[in-house]
């Protein structure tokens, strides 16, 4: 009898060591995985490239149909120096790109289909309104915003956010830091933010809290059809 029990306890904390270890794996698992939307594997489109300028690795390199920005592909990366990019499974439209590096990053996204239009008055409110959405993070830069002025017109900016501090989610002091896209609508009084769209959140140094942004037409509009566009070799010139 002490003998079973003695079977059954220790099957039990075997179990138990089970559930903790996936727990712990799931946290592990970098979450950013699950943020992109899976190729479609009905589609024969794709397409390819080489940053052949800057001369780094890419950390990552993301397209988005710039008329649904919701929709946010991950591309792989290869070659030897970490410079060349694909895309596969890519439905047949239009696509902006972003490539990220680790002391830079660059897109090509087209963020109103109209005349930028927006006033001094207008892009006060979308910075007041911007610092105030998602309080966890401490601190957001916009680098590029458009749209249209005028109640109940849109506009569309890309940020970094950033929480300058550790978290206990880490056993580490780093910071939390992505880039984000964001939708915003006048309200009438001012701006509000209607939808976000996380890109590329990371744990990273403090050194690499705020990396230099820059818009390349490179990365602009590329029409994907039902065949692998090859881009080839892509000088973003920075």
């Amino acid at each position: 009898m002490t003998q079973r029990i003695t079977s059954n306890f220790s099957t039990l904390i075997i179990l138990v060591g089970l559930l903790f270890l996936t727990a712990a794996t799931s946290r592990a698992a970098p979450e950013r995985y699950r943020l992109y939307t899976k190729p479609d594997p009905t589609s024969t489109g794709g397409m390819k490239g080489h940053i052949y300028s800057p001369k780094m690795p890419i950390q990552q390199v993301l397209a988005i149909p710039p008329d649904e920005p919701r929709i946010v592909y991950k591309g792989d990366v290869s070659g030897a120096d970490s410079r060349t990019f694909s895309f596969t499974g890519l439905p047949m439209r239009k696509y902006d790109l972003v490539v990220i590096f680790e002391t830079k990053f660059y897109e090509g996204l087209q963020l109103h289909r109209e005349e930028n239009t927006l006033t001094k008055e207008d892009l006060k409110k979308i910075d007041y309104i911007v610092q105030k959405s998602d309080p966890y993070f401490t601190k957001k830069v916009i680098h590029r915003v458009e749209g249209t002025t005028g109640r109940a017109n849109l506009a569309r900016c890309i940020i970094t956010s950033l929480r300058d501090k550790g978290s206990a989610d880490v056993s580490h002091a780093k910071w939390r830091r992505t880039f984000k896209l964001i939708m915003l609508k006048d309200v009438g009084p001012g701006w509000q933010v209607v939808r976000s769209r996380d890109l590329y959140p990371v744990w990273i140094e403090s050194r690499y809290a705020n990396p230099p942004h820059y818009y390349s037409k490179e990365l602009s509009r590329i029409r994907v059809t039902n065949s692998k566009k090859d881009l080839g070799e892509i000088d973003l010139k920075n």
